[in-house]
């Protein structure tokens, strides 16, 4: 049994001796305490992570999609080849982050951070990229825009 800590003071448990590969599918972890957490492959399906705590916390392959991350505190965490497809990640902070080959499609990311993250081979035919902070971020030939987009005029540093 893990028990994770929120801010709001609702701790959830959850039947499991490890969060590496966890089922933790529409749970309520609204502020919840996951820094430097290992989720990797993980499903957090329609989990609500709304302004949590996730600095340097590992999602490597997790299944994020329709999550909510929006407000959450993500800097320097990794997400290479997660599901974040239909996510709410809103006004979240993902500086320095690794999204290498993750998919966003149709995450919905106007008003997020991703100043410095790692971009390459990253799906982001998202939602409100255009008001999202990229300055110093990478990205590949391999990243998908959505139509029209100009990454380097949003300061996304582009190796060929």
């Amino acid at each position: 049994m893990i028990t994770i800590r929120c801010e709001t003071g609702d701790d959830v448990q959850v039947d499991t001796d490890t969060l590496i590969g966890a089922k933790l599918t529409r749970l309520n972890l609204h502020r919840a305490l996951l820094d430097g957490q290992i989720l990797r492959e993980a499903d957090l399906s329609d989990t609500d992570l709304r302004s949590a705590w996730l600095e340097g916390t590992n999602f490597e392959r997790a299944n994020l999609t329709r999550v909510s991350l929006a407000a959450a505190s993500a800097s320097h965490a990794s997400f290479v080849g997660a599901d974040l497809r239909e996510a709410m990640m809103r006004s979240g902070g993902f500086e320095k982050a690794d999204f290498t080959g993750a998919n966003l499609r149709d995450a919905k990311v106007g008003g997020a951070v991703f100043v410095g993250a790692i971009l390459d081979g990253a799906d982001l035919r998202c939602e409100g990229l255009e008001k999202a902070k990229l300055e110093g971020a990478r990205a590949d030939s391999r990243t998908l825009w959505p139509e029209g987009f100009e990454p380097e005029r949003h300061g996304v540093l582009v190796h060929r």
